[in-house]
C-alpha cells in the first residue's frame, strides 16, 4: 500500500472501467511532447480522451502513432500548418539522395509525412 490507500481489487477495477468514458478526438494533426533538450513530434496521431466521472480531477489522454525526435529549437518553420524540421529534411535526403530543397518541398507537399515524401521522391526519379 502506498500513500495510505488500499489497492484496487480486480472487481473494483472492472466497475471503474465500465464507468469510464472514452472519446476519440477527430482531426488531431500532431502531438508534441517537450523535454528539456528535445521534442518528440507525433504526426497524424490517434488520440483518445478518457475520464472516470467523480474519480479523477484531470482528463487522461492516450496517444498512438509514430514519433520523431528532434532537438528543441531546431525547426526551421511552419508552412501551411506543417512543421518541417532539419532532421526530417536530412532523413528524406539520406533515404532518397535528393537535394535539401527537394526534400523540404516534398515534406511540405506531403504535410510532414516522412514516408509519403520519401515515396514521392523515389517515384519521381
Amino acid at each position: 500500500m502506498m500513500g495510505g490507500k488500499r489497492p484496487i481489487s480486480p472487481r473494483e477495477a472492472k466497475r471503474m472501467k465500465a464507468r469510464m468514458r472514452q472519446i476519440e478526438l477527430e482531426g488531431v494533426e500532431e502531438v508534441i511532447i517537450r523535454f528539456a533538450d528535445k521534442e518528440t513530434v507525433i504526426h497524424n496521431p490517434s488520440v483518445v480522451k478518457a475520464f472516470i466521472p467523480g474519480m479523477l480531477e484531470s482528463d487522461t489522454f492516450q496517444v498512438m502513432g509514430a514519433g520523431t525526435d528532434r532537438p528543441r529549437g531546431s525547426e526551421e518553420g511552419t508552412v501551411a500548418g506543417v512543421t518541417v524540421t532539419d532532421s526530417d529534411v536530412e532523413l528524406v535526403m539520406a533515404q532518397t539522395g535528393s537535394s535539401k530543397e527537394d526534400a523540404r518541398k516534398a515534406l511540405e507537399e506531403e504535410k510532414g509525412d516522412l514516408a509519403g515524401a520519401i515515396v514521392k521522391l523515389k517515384t519521381k526519379k
